[in-house]
């Protein structure tokens, strides 16, 4: 009874319980739920519960959520910032997206396209940006990234489009048109 926590005037019937329970080790769970990678499946929506995760979609593969619940800390560590917003993107499976800063504001040096992408707002247009995907997604998908940067982005800072025109859809049978490609922008105004 040297390595005993009871106090001294402890009863019987707590020493002997005392000496029953030390024959039993407790499961070691604790520390594989908190880490991603080995938390059970069943146990991902809390974990990302706990970790603040901005967007989660139960239709998610295993993979892509503990991917999601990895980048999390990365996320709210930087979060605000370009680098948040490439990592968000990387974990739902847009590495590749590129960010257009200062996507309004455009300078009168001739450099500039007049193609509908920039409104002439001068020095007040710098709090604006774009995203440009280059894989193809749905038009939900596209909507699911446009609320993860929502809640990634700075407050002050507008999202004015995701583009994904650059991830254009060939024919070669992979995807079929029954509504849930469209090819272009999807417009960031709709709720």
């Amino acid at each position: 009874m040297t390595d005993s926590l009871l106090p001294a005037n402890s009863t019987p019937l707590e020493r002997a319980m005392s000496l029953a329970s030390a024959r039993f080790s407790p499961p070691r769970v604790l520390p594989t739920i908190w880490n991603p990678v080995t938390c059970p499946a069943a146990l991902l929506p809390w974990l990302a519960w706990a970790l603040a995760v901005d967007e989660w979609d139960y239709g998610w593969s295993v993979a892509k959520k503990r991917a999601v619940i990895a980048a999390a800390i990365a996320v709210h560590e930087k979060k605000g910032t370009p680098a948040a917003i490439r990592t968000s993107l990387a974990a739902l499976g847009q590495p590749d997206a590129d960010i257009i800063e200062r996507a309004d504001s455009i300078r009168r040096n001739g450099a500039a396209l007049r193609n509908g992408l920039h409104r002439r707002r001068g020095l007040g247009g710098w709090p604006t940006f774009r995203v440009v995907l280059h894989r193809p997604v749905t038009v939900d998908q596209a909507f699911q990234i446009k609320r993860l940067l929502n809640a990634t982005k700075r407050n002050c800072v507008e999202l004015l489009a995701i583009d994904f025109a650059q991830a254009a859809l060939r024919r070669n049978g992979l995807y079929t048109r029954n509504g849930a490609y469209t090819r272009g922008t999807v417009n960031t105004q709709i709720n």
